[in-house]
């Protein structure tokens, strides 16, 4: 009986001293062996306790915590996405691709003076690039055109490089076109204002 309980005493010491067993968790010794550990609150805290900082898990091993921050990142782009295309859908953009022709009409001198303006208008998005030629003297010169949509207006730049001249056109939306005013600078200089009315050619 002596060696019996001298051998379960060693055992117990192997147990609790050996490394595969230190830190598991918190042991809950009932000396009553009909205890009903489903209901027991001491038991449940010494598993929770085992598992860290983050008590509970969900189902797939990965924290609450980490899972709630998740859902709240995919519930913000969600709501960004649809602000966007709500904004989309309120006010689509022209599309404003092509080739158009602009006149652009001055008085000078009591007279009036019209330039042709032929552009090929590249568009993304909001935003306008382009190349084209102005019928200017009898020549065609070569330009280049930027600009941008907002609105119901349209804002562009011309500019002729060889001669230091730049048309800044302010265009509002018409049926089939755009019309507005001009200012012409040379030498970045002021030299006149007029009117201006473009046209689609193609699209």
């Amino acid at each position: 009986m002596k060696i019996h309980s001298i051998l379960c005493l060693a055992l117990v010491i192997v147990l609790l001293a050996s490394p595969a067993w230190a830190g598991c968790g918190k042991w809950v010794i009932r000396e009553n062996p009909n205890y009903d550990y489903l209901s027991d609150a001491d038991f449940d805290q010494a598993v929770a306790s085992s598992t860290g900082a983050a008590a509970t898990l969900n189902s797939d091993g990965t924290t609450k915590e980490s899972s709630e921050k998740d859902l709240a990142v995919e519930k913000a782009q969600k709501e960004e996405e649809l602000k966007e295309n709500a904004v989309l859908k309120e006010d689509p953009i022209p599309d404003l691709g092509g080739e158009w022709r602009v006149l652009l009409e001055m008085k000078i001198d009591g007279q009036d003076k019209q330039n042709a303006l032929d552009l090929i208008l590249i568009q993304t998005r909001d935003r306008l690039q382009g190349y084209g030629t102005i019928l200017e003297g009898g020549a065609d010169l070569p330009a280049t055109a930027t600009g941008s949509i907002s609105d119901d207006s349209v804002s562009l730049i011309v500019s002729l490089v060889e001669q230091k001249k730049e048309y800044q056109l302010d265009l509002a939306f018409i049926e089939g076109g755009l019309k507005g005013i001009y200012e012409l600078y040379e030498s970045e200089k002021l030299a006149g204002r007029g009117n201006a009315t473009a046209s689609r050619l193609s699209s």
